[in-house]
């Protein structure tokens, strides 16, 4: 403790439990009821992420539903888990889909009580990306269900607020108590994708998983999975302990043919009415397509998509657009990048595509486009406007991006990995692969972040701020937000993820660019609170408005500890206070942002000992 400056004193701001902009030491700061409750656990649209998926082919997957692991797994007395591994392109989303609507008219026929829960994990999407969504997910979807075992979770949502949805470990304890409780009933989760979860809460939720289906942990519940993923060896190695779980769709070469062909059957005679082909001709098309599909469903419903946009006028033309198809799906995205109409254009949507935090609706995406480095305000910025960005992106990405719910998707994640180049991959060398692994991420990630800084320095930011409509008044609530971001269409995602694109872009260790990250710090300019103010709506359950905040209490309360440096260099007043965070060291110690905590320490911050602020003595006490 030599050395650490300690002040005693007097503070009625801080009566309560309010520090941290709603980090609350004494529960949540709204109400606690079971529905505030349930609310938290909504931290995704689980149901739209289904909706992504398409519809089967009638008549398809039939197999599966007669396979005799899965039989074995559905007439289960006890608890049981099935893990469905199978190759990219084979249809295993499809039917993950499937499988959630067929459950449910089984369960709504059957006289037991059970309850249907799924989650589709994707990894183009920060809310489909981790296990503390998908356990969110399916806890609420079980509340909901079954309202009375909320009662699992209120101790942990009184105590933290809305902090308990993303800890994984809190999340699976409510778990495995809700689905113990005598009031269950059976329960049957459908988890998808889970080759695209990131490594860390994946493999935490796999070994959580496997610990409760061990012949020590068999009672008490009657829980049932269904999981989904690529054949690869880290998720094997995971649920090693369970053997005969498996069912390998790779291995069902026969039975994913036949599925192949009913499609490709189903899907011919629809080209051929359209452009009313003879018989030989489309028994041509259908030997082809059967011959070349190599059990893969993406590559068959992307050769007939091409073909259905393919400018045929006779038999010769279409036979030899049949014989130029591409003969595998790295093949067809090259081609379809190589015939867009404007590749530079092309690259950046891309480029935004990939590097955002969560797909961009089409209003978002013409303003990313449209923006400029001198745009000052929304005025300067719309004759650069497109008159439909939808339409604009589909001419020019043409079949490798698609639409849901007026949202921008890649086609498939093969897609994905078809464009990024990772540390270790070779840059393409030959014009016949000039798109393949084109895209680096931290490029990506710098075009997406300089568009977000970009828009959040507008004038109109600065002239017609996010505020408190009276002096008299300490929060915000969450409709004046909404309603203020409705006004502004790329406000919301800026404001929520530039700090991510930053970060990612490596702009702190840039001196050339972190000073246009640092002037939307600038505590200076209402600019400052307007962002903040969205950006906590996605971080905290309370939207507490801040007042005399500067731009090192931000920085500080965020863990930017390369911003927090460049501050303290350029002479911010370490220990300048505010009526809620009360310093930039009390903002970063509550946060636990331990490198920011020592950083001021180390520059003569003072440790405050009065109200609420004592708490973080104990937080601070570690580094002294």
């Amino acid at each position: 403790m030599n050395g650490t400056n300690y002040i005693h004193a007097q503070h009625n701001s801080f009566e309560g439990s309010t520090l941290n902009g709603g980090q609350h030491f004494h529960g949540s700061s709204g109400s606690s009821t079971p529905q505030s409750c349930l609310r938290s656990l909504y931290t995704s649209s689980y149901e739209s992420h289904k909706g992504r998926n398409p519809p089967r082919v009638p008549g398809t997957l039939e197999w599966f539903l007669n396979h005799e692991k899965y039989r074995h797994w559905w007439h289960e007395q006890n608890s049981s888990l099935l893990w469905v591994s199978g190759d990219p392109g084979c249809g295993k989303s499809v039917l993950a889909s499937f499988l959630v609507d067929q459950l449910n008219r089984l369960v709504s026929q059957s006289e037991l009580p059970s309850t249907v829960c799924f989650f589709f994990f994707k990894d183009d999407n920060e809310e489909q990306k981790t296990a503390t969504f998908a356990l969110s997910a399916l806890l609420h979807q079980l509340f909901k269900a079954k309202t009375s075992l909320i009662r699992h979770a209120m101790t942990e949502f009184e105590g933290k607020g809305e902090k308990f949805t993303k800890e994984l470990g809190t999340l699976w304890r409510i778990f495995t108590a809700a689905t113990t409780d005598p009031d269950c009933g059976n329960v049957i989760c459908i988890v998808d994708g889970l080759d695209e979860c990131e490594d860390l809460t994946r493999n935490e939720f796999i070994k959580s998983l496997v610990s409760i289906y061990t012949p020590a942990d068999r009672t008490g519940r009657n829980l049932k999975f269904i999981l989904t993923s690529r054949p690869y060896g880290s998720i094997e190695s995971l649920f090693r302990k369970l053997p005969t779980i498996r069912l390998k769709a790779e291995d069902q070469t026969l039975a994913i043919n036949t599925d192949i062909d009913l499609v490709i059957n189903t899907e011919v005679e629809a080209l051929g009415e359209k452009w009313n082909l003879p018989d030989d001709v489309r028994k041509d098309l259908r030997d082809k397509l059967v011959k070349r599909a190599d059990q893969t469903f993406l590559w068959v419903s992307l050769i007939l998509q091409i073909l259905q946009d393919c400018p045929v006028a006779s038999k010769s033309e279409f036979h030899e657009a049949l014989n130029n198809l591409p003969p595998n799906l790295d093949a067809i995205y090259e081609k379809l990048l190589q015939d867009s109409c404007n590749p530079e254009k092309a690259k950046t949507i891309l480029q935004i595509v990939i590097a955002a935090a969560r797909p961009l609706t089409f209003d978002e995406m013409n303003i990313a486009l449209a923006i400029q480095s001198d745009h000052k305000s929304i005025e300067d910025l719309e004759s650069y406007r497109l008159y439909s960005a939808e339409t604009v992106v589909k001419d020019i990405c043409g079949l490798f991006v698609r639409a849901i719910d007026s949202k921008i998707y890649l086609i498939h994640q093969t897609a994905r990995e078809f464009l990024i180049k990772e540390p270790t991959t070779t840059t393409p060398t030959t014009e016949s692969s000039a798109w393949k692994h084109s895209l680096c991420p931290i490029e990506s990630n710098l075009t997406l972040s300089m568009r977000c800084i970009y828009y959040l320095s507008f004038t109109v930011f600065e002239t017609h701020p996010l505020v408190l409509t009276s002096v008299h008044r300490t929060r915000i609530t969450e409709h004046e937000i909404d309603h203020y971001t409705r006004k502004h269409a790329f406000l919301d995602y800026a404001a929520k993820n530039w700090l991510y694109h930053v970060s990612e872009a490596k702009i702190w260790e840039k001196r050339e660019l972190s000073g246009s990250a640092l002037e939307v710090l600038d505590s200076a300019s209402r600019r400052l609170l307007t962002w903040f103010l969205v950006y906590q709506t996605a971080h905290e359950s309370s939207h507490a408005h801040p007042r005399n905040v500067t731009s090192l209490m931000v920085a500080s309360y965020l863990g930017l500890d390369t911003a927090v440096k460049q501050l303290l260099e350029n002479g911010a007043d370490i220990n300048g206070r505010d009526d809620l965070y009360g310093s930039a060291l009390n903002a970063a110690a509550i946060r636990e942002h331990d490198k920011v905590v020592k950083m001021l320490l180390e520059n003569g911050a003072f440790v405050y000992l009065y109200g609420d602020e004592c708490r973080n003595l104990l937080q601070v006490n570690r580094y002294l």
